[in-house]
């Protein structure tokens, strides 16, 4: 008899041979995944996975594509139907592990054997189906990849932090995550920018990131006069942070901010207002816990577990909705990204040259560092401003407490728009002053300019009867201590230094949010410096509109310290002869500056004419202008 010949797979006609392969895709090492929502996108699937894999169009008969308002897409049974998507070729099983993760699959989803046809044959491959019921309950709020991927990399550094905690206590765990934050949304933010970090690397940054040893800190007698305040600052900001992640947690649809903004903002906005508003009782709780003042033998730890025990008796999640509907009311989206900087001194304009102790409360911020103030304050870009360059390396030196809202990375000079509502920023900026409780003292507004073949910063000189509108806006003009009327700022010379030619009235920059972006990808941003921030609550919306409107419509040059040619501008110089003895402008410069102001916000607008808000702030500015200008004419007709 003969014998049968034994055939191999390699010996298989071409046909067979595809659909034998095929049908091992979801059996071996490597299996193939039909996706048709999310994972259609590479980049989303490159941020899960770190790479992209090859993929190729397919079907999938019998399965019809459900994607409802409140959930991500799923697939159910239907006879007769058709859903379209891609097959994920060659997908490792630590891969699909990852993607079960991001899925939650067998909670959400369930992941299935299909057989799917693409353009050459059928094809035996995973996929998941929904479950719908669990959808239901889950989902309404998350609906953005990026609120599901940032609780997908969340769950990742919350299994890594319990891994290096002998103690897995919840409050414990919480306590760590609040003690790193700012090293955590460095790893969210570096995998949102596409790189990939292992949990060893995550681990090291973690463990950098411990708070001091308070004991060893207090071993300086130097700092000891001002420990207690430091440490109660260092609470204030805890129960902050606290806030905004719970707000968070539990609003992620009402604070998402898309990718081009810093993404805590809105948060923090909420955050603030909800602390002022409960400021009394955080105040007697502080006290209580004895969170001012040094106890012996406490831990920096122990501080910051009782200020997160204060966070959780104060935050209320029936306040926290009243106040998201109250920002959502008044809320208002321009084209125009804006940032602020706000200084803070108990010593004004001498905290950049302060001796030791002449600053009863901080020591002009000099123990900053020794505080672990830089990891309470992250999301505020809170640092100590010497007026000089930014280095880590520098331990200590005497400034102003500044916060740089949007910058995140202090010494890498990384930052994002914090958002683009003039009324937003005007509530966060008072919100907080009111919140710190230090004397302010001077407040940028930066606004990020639209990119195109011609700039809106040139070398066209400001016209002074419009300079004498800005500085009426936001130039603090009062009376001096021997009651001759300034604009205190420039007079005083705040906006000079040692290094500078002039005043510092307002500068260009070029803002990154990455660290390998160059000044192509750089945000082009005019920042104007000569506000003074008020401890009175200010209407900066109209100040902020003004400042967009004008730079808009004239696209004057910067009014910078070190002119580059060397040189005083004589703008500078005008700003500094008018600081001296203020002198109010005609009825006719105010209407020509309003309407080169309305030009502007038309022309960011893209529109014919303003709407009914935007006119009514319009009416606002030309108010405020006409009440300083007849402040001025009458304080010399006394």
């Amino acid at each position: 008899m003969k014998k049968t010949e034994k055939i191999t797979p390699a010996r298989l006609p071409e046909k067979a041979r595809k659909i034998s392969d095929a049908f091992k895709a979801a059996s071996g090492k490597k299996v193939d995944l039909f996706v048709y929502g999310t994972l259609m996108h590479d980049n989303y699937v490159k941020l899960l996975i770190n790479r992209k894999p090859e993929s190729i169009p397919a079907k999938l008969s019998n399965y019809i594509r459900i994607a409802p308002p409140w959930s991500f897409p799923f697939i159910v049974k239907h006879y007769g139907a058709v859903t379209y998507g891609r097959i994920l070729k060659n997908l490792t099983r630590d891969e699909i592990k990852i993607l079960d993760e991001f899925e939650k699959e067998g909670v959400l989803y369930n992941r299935q054997t299909v057989i799917a046809r693409t353009k050459e044959s059928r094809q035996r491959c995973l996929t998941y189906m929904g479950n719908i019921s669990a959808l239901q309950h889950s989902f309404g709020k998350d609906l953005r990849f990026e609120n599901r991927y940032r609780v997908f990399i969340q769950k990742k550094i919350d299994d890594v932090v319990k891994e290096i905690s002998d103690d897995k206590n919840e409050m414990t765990h919480r306590l760590m995550h609040e003690l790193s934050s700012s090293a955590i949304d460095e790893i969210i933010q570096s995998h949102f920018d596409g790189n990939y970090i292992c949990s060893y690397i995550m681990i090291q940054a973690l463990q950098d990131a411990k708070p001091p040893k308070l004991l060893k800190v207090l071993e300086n007698k130097e700092l000891l006069p001002y420990a207690g305040n430091y440490m109660r600052l260092a609470s204030q900001h805890i129960i902050l942070n606290q806030f905004v992640e719970k707000i968070r947690a539990d609003h992620p649809e009402a604070v998402w901010l898309s990718e081009q903004y810093f993404r805590h903002g809105l948060a923090i906005l909420v955050a603030f207002i909800l602390y002022n508003r409960r400021a009394a009782e955080i105040n007697i709780l502080l006290k209580e816990y004895s969170l001012d003042n040094i106890v012996p033998d406490r831990r920096y730890r122990e501080y910051a577990k009782l200020a997160i025990d204060i966070s959780d008796k104060i935050y209320s999640s029936a306040e926290t909705e009243e106040i998201v509907k109250f920002v959502e009311s008044n809320w208002y989206s321009t084209p125009t990204p804006l940032g602020a900087e706000l200084e803070f001194s108990y010593l004004g304009k001498n905290a950049v040259n302060s001796r030791p102790g002449q600053d009863p409360v901080y020591d002009g911020f000099y123990w900053f560092k020794d505080f672990d103030m830089y990891h309470r304050t992250w999301r505020l870009g809170g640092h100590v401003d010497s007026h000089r360059e930014i280095t880590m390396s520098q331990e200590r030196h005497r400034g102003f407490l500044e916060y740089a809202l949007g910058r995140y990375n202090i010494v890498g000079d990384l930052s994002r728009p914090l958002f683009d509502c003039p009324w937003g920023m005007s509530i966060l900026i008072n919100e907080a002053v009111k919140f710190l409780d230090i004397p302010p003292h001077s407040l940028h507004i930066s606004m990020a300019l639209p990119k195109g073949e011609k700039s809106f910063i040139t070398d066209r000189p400001h016209n002074e009867d419009d300079l004498a509108c800005l500085m009426m806006l936001g130039g603090d003009i009062r009376p001096d201590p021997n009651g001759t009327l300034r604009a205190i700022r420039i007079y005083d010379r705040e906006l000079e230094t040692s290094q500078t030619v002039s005043i510092n009235f307002s500068d260009r920059k070029y803002h990154f949010a990455k660290h390998d972006q160059d000044r192509s990808e750089a945000s082009e941003v005019m920042e104007y410096k000569y506000m003074r921030l008020l401890k009175d609550w200010t209407d900066y919306e109209c100040i902020i509109v003004t400042l967009k409107g004008y730079q808009l419509a004239t696209k004057c040059r910067p009014l910078k310290g070190s002119p580059e040619n060397g040189k005083e501008l004589p703008e500078q110089a005008f700003l500094k002869k008018w600081a001296e003895k203020p002198i109010p402008v005609s009825e006719n410069s105010i209407i020509k500056f309003i309407e080169t102001v309305e030009k502007g916000i038309i022309l960011e607008n893209n529109t014919k004419k303003l709407d009914d808000r935007k006119q009514k702030i319009m009416q606002r500015i030309q108010d405020a202008l006409i009440k300083k200008n007849e402040y001025i004419q009458k304080f010399y007709e006394k």
